[in-house]
Order: C-alpha cells, then sequence, then structure tokens
C-alpha cells in the first residue's frame, strides 16, 4: 500500500467514525441551543402571539421598573384618548418631577394634543408629559394609579403594583419582568400603541407657551441604524434608568413572522442592557422550532365539539409531543358543553427552555339528562311498549275483540236507555192531552 492510499484509507475509516458518533449521539448537535449569560438581576423572554416563556431569569422577582412604566401610561391614554384631544399642564404634572429627571420643559397651561404629550412619554421619556396624560385620562394622578393597577392586573401581571405614572422611584413602585412582558404583549394588541412605540423621531409643533418646535427622539438605541446595537427587525421599544432601578429596557423584535418581547431588569450598565436582549433575540430565534399538539393528543380520546383544536408551541431541538404532559382545569359549564384549559409542560425539564410551553381551552359535549320525572314516565312507557310487543298474535287479537264487545254492549245500553226516555215522555205527553179533554167537557 503506497502513501497515497493509506492516506484515503484514513480519511475514509475518519469519516466513518464522525458519522457513527453522530448517529449514536457521541458528538453535539451543531445546532444545539446554548442559553444565555445575562448581566441583569431579572429577565424574560416571550413569544409575542402565544404569551409562552421561552427563557426566564428570576422573572416574578419584583423590582423598580423605572421609565419602562411608561408603557402603561400609553396603552391607558390610546385606550381612553383621541389622538386629538387637547392636553392642559398642571402645576402639579410639571412641578413633581425633578429637574434632573427627564422631561421636555413643559409650563403650567402649556396645551399639547394627546398625540404630541404621547410623542414626548415614549421617546425622550418625558415624566412631565407621561403626568399630564394621567391627569388628562383620570383627573388625578392617584385615580389614574388605580386604573393601572386594574389594566396591569387584566393583561395578566401578577406581582405589579404601580405608585406613579412616569416611573421615578416611589415607595411600592414595583414590578416584574414577567409582568411587564404581559403587559407590554397586549399593549401591541392596540395600532394606536404600536403607531407611537415604533415611532424613532417626532416634531412637537410651537405651541400656546413656546414659540419653537421642539424636536424628539427615541431613547431606544436598538432602533437607530448609527449604533453598534441597531437591529432592523426591532419594531419598538422603551428603556429606563433610576438609581434604585438602575437601566431597565423592553423590546420588541419581528423576524419570519414571529414577534418576540424580550425585558431586562436591573442592569448594571446602559450597554448591559442591550447586549442582554441582543444574546434573548439570539437565543429565542435560533434555539426553538414550532411544534403542533393535535386535538386527539390534548383531549385524550375524548370526544371534542370541535376537533380542530390544537395547541402550537415552540420548543427546543430534540423535543416531541411524546415529552409534554397536560394538565388539565375545568373551566365554565353551561347546559350542554363544559370547558377545559390544558396547559403543555415538559415531563422533565431540560433546562432550556421553561417547562410550561402553553395552554388551550377545549369545549366539550355534554349529553343532557332527562329530569326525574320525565325519565319515570318514559321508562313507564318504554316498559308497555315493551310488554306489548312482546305478546302472541293471538291474545293481541283476543284482546282487540275483547276490547270492541266493550265498546258494543255499552253503546246498546245508551241506545236502551234513550229509547226508554223516548217511550216515556211519550206516554207522558199523551197523558196529558187525555186530561185536557176530560176537563173540557
Amino acid at each position: 500500500m503506497n502513501f497515497e492510499n493509506f492516506c484515503k484509507l484514513g480519511r475514509r475509516m475518519a469519516a466513518s467514525v464522525l458519522v457513527a458518533a453522530s448517529l449514536f449521539g457521541i458528538l453535539p448537535s451543531a445546532q444545539a441551543a446554548e442559553l444565555p449569560t445575562l448581566q441583569g438581576t431579572a429577565a424574560c423572554l416571550m413569544d409575542a402571539d402565544t404569551g409562552q416563556v421561552l427563557f426566564e431569569q428570576n422573572m416574578d422577582s419584583q423590582q423598580p421598573p423605572a421609565s419602562i412604566t411608561k408603557i402603561m401610561t400609553a396603552l391607558l391614554t390610546v385606550e381612553n384618548c383621541q389622538l386629538t384631544d387637547i392636553v392642559t399642564m398642571s402645576d402639579e404634572a410639571v412641578f413633581s418631577v425633578p429637574r434632573s429627571a427627564s422631561h421636555i420643559a413643559l409650563q403650567p397651561g402649556e396645551q399639547l394634543t394627546v398625540e404630541q404629550a404621547l410623542m414626548a412619554t415614549m421617546l425622550p421619556s418625558a415624566n412631565d408629559a407621561a403626568n399630564g396624560l394621567a391627569e388628562q385620562v383620570a383627573g388625578s394622578m392617584d385615580a389614574f394609579v388605580e386604573m393601572m393597577n386594574q389594566r396591569a392586573a387584566e393583561c395578566g401581571a401578577k406581582n405589579t403594583h404601580f405608585a406613579n405614572a412616569n416611573g421615578l422611584d416611589q415607595e411600592g413602585h414595583l414590578t416584574t419582568a414577567y409582568d411587564m412582558a404581559c403587559i407590554t404583549r397586549q399593549a401591541l394588541k392596540n395600532e394606536t400603541f404600536r403607531m407611537v412605540f415604533g415611532t424613532t423621531e417626532y416634531t412637537i409643533p410651537l405651541t400656546n407657551l413656546q414659540p419653537e418646535a421642539r424636536n424628539i427622539g427615541a431613547g431606544h438605541k436598538m432602533v437607530f441604524d448609527f449604533t453598534k446595537y441597531y437591529d432592523p427587525t426591532v419594531i419598538g421599544g422603551k428603556s429606563g434608568y433610576t438609581d434604585e432601578a438602575g437601566n431597565t429596557l423592553v423590546t420588541v423584535a419581528q423576524r419570519d413572522g414571529r414577534t418576540l418581547i424580550a425585558v431586562v431588569l436591573g442592569e448594571p450598565r446602559n450597554a448591559a442592557m442591550y447586549e442582554d436582549t441582543i444574546a434573548l433575540f439570539e437565543y429565542g430565534y435560533s434555539a426553538f422550532d414550532s411544534l403542533t399538539i393535535s386535538a386527539e393528543q390534548l383531549a385524550r380520546g375524548n370526544e371534542l365539539v370541535d376537533p380542530k383544536d390544537s395547541l402550537t408551541v415552540l420548543v427546543t431541538e430534540g423535543i416531541s409531543a411524546e415529552d409534554l404532559t397536560f394538565e388539565y382545569t375545568t373551566g365554565e359549564t353551561g347546559a350542554d358543553s363544559y370547558t377545559v384549559e390544558v396547559q403543555a409542560v415538559l415531563t422533565q425539564e431540560t433546562g432550556l427552555q421553561y417547562a410550561v410551553l402553553g395552554s388551550t381551552t377545549l369545549q366539550y359535549h355534554m349529553e343532557v339528562l332527562p329530569t326525574a320525572q320525565t325519565a319515570e314516565t318514559s321508562q313507564a312507557q318504554t316498559t308497555a311498549l315493551q310488554v306489548e310487543e312482546e305478546q302472541p298474535l293471538l291474545v293481541k287479537a283476543l284482546l282487540t275483540a275483547g276490547r270492541l264487545a266493550v265498546s258494543a254492549v255499552t253503546l246498546a245500553i245508551i241506545v236502551v236507555v234513550f229509547g226508554l226516555f223516548v217511550i216515556r215522555l211519550w206516554y207522558d205527553l199523551k197523558g196529558n192531552r187525555k186530561k185536557r179533554r176530560v176537563r173540557g167537557r
């Protein structure tokens, strides 16, 4: 064997070893997911369409949110106001904001449209504009805070308590990464919010007290192509910072028909919140594939009203429907149906994703049972019919003849009685005529 043939043989043997190793799982997959390592204290990566959590780090830990609070402020504003409504700034709205905090130098009595105040609130994170919107919507900050907390609960927030509309540090003003993802997910369903959320630059024209236009821009660096954090798939976001909260960031990206929400809290540096967000999106868009669970798999063989029901979830590589368990919770019960919420959960956590994958609601048909009286009557009728059907033909004929004979005898008696009554009446009339004749003589 010459050297060239020896090299060929070696290459073939090496290729065979690699193929065998790949088949038996000895080598790691080239597409194997790796969890992101984050610098912040809490994070949540959520699919905006389904609400499925793809990654979490202390996502239920309560922390100060800073200016990402303004996502809720903007949501309530677009739900309760027209963009053309006029906001008149009050002394409280203007002077309650420290001069060291973000603002656009609004003055008491200055008037803006709701659209202009929204842009000032969301882009340069103007706290004075946020206060003005709160008063416009609810009449006072206290009333607006009540609306914020009620709306947060409706969005699915579990551990959030807002104390103001702007996000400045205040006792009891707390949220979680998961709750902010839920709030953002609901806000994205509002087209007006999406318009404001996705705006990067805006001009506020002169007002009744401001002779010059104000040019404002978004504070989120991932939406501008001149920054190193630029991501063209990002459709909007909101940043925040206070001494207590540190750096906070909510970002929404859309790629290949999938919309993901990334929330990071307690970031030690401004750059860290962008680095962590980029890592979350890279993980979310590369490590997951769609898995559809059929109605039959969800219902475990039970009859569904709509057999087309299914649940689509995102799973990391190697996970199939056989790796899932389903938890069932009975919901509303009607006259002829009832609902069951089915939640898909990983049987064994892989460490690569959050164990709860998603849930859906199925509706089952329920047979209507008759009342006790109706059931007894129905049973008696059925029994009588069965007895009659089981009788011999001769017996059926004799019974029929007997019924006819009884009917004939009854009819004859009626005729005889009626005839006697007529004869008696005729004799009475005849006797009366004779009496009248005798008297006439």
